[in-house]
């Protein structure tokens, strides 16, 4: 069988001086634990009560930031939802108006009339489709930048007060 090996105790000299037995030797290491701890200097009060202090107007002052930021979260998604109601509803009236701008055009060319006449008439009917959809699709690009300015500034003013 194979023998155990006994761990062997690390001594030094000097405790090996102070200690006769084995609770002596024990109670070497905490001896000089409490020499060490009553050698320390304390740390004055005052110290230690403004720490407090400060980190309590620090949490305070980054809760008002993150309500701030989510406030102004809150405004920018409301007014991008409105936003994209808006520009929807203006896709949706350009759709129809063209839709119907191009049935015209084409019952002006289907109707029966003399070929100069209904050259004039397609002209003119295609020039009134071309107008309207650049007239709408202008709105609806003007419309889509307001949208996107109007979603920002709740967040543009949260960050431009909380920089100060």
């Amino acid at each position: 069988m194979a023998e155990v090996k006994k761990p062997k105790a690390k001594s030094t000299a000097k405790s090996m001086q102070k200690a006769g037995d084995l609770v002596e030797m024990a109670a070497i290491p905490t001896a000089d634990t409490v020499e060490a701890v009553t050698e320390a200097t304390p740390v004055p009060h005052s110290a230690t009560a403004t720490a407090p202090i400060e980190a309590g107007t620090f949490f305070s002052s980054a809760r008002k930031q993150g309500d701030a930021l989510r406030q102004a979260m809150s405004e920018a998604a409301a007014a991008s939802a409105k936003g994209a109601l808006e520009v929807n509803d203006k896709i949706i009236d350009a759709m129809i108006t063209q839709r119907h701008a191009a049935l015209d055009l084409w019952r002006s060319a289907i109707k029966p009339s003399p070929l100069p006449e209904a050259f004039n008439a397609q002209s003119q009917a295609a020039r009134q489709v071309f107008e309207a959809a650049s007239s709408q699709w202008k709105d609806i690009a003007e419309t889509t930048a307001l949208w996107f300015t109007k979603s920002l500034e709740p967040l543009q003013s949260a960050l431009h007060r909380s920089g100060r």
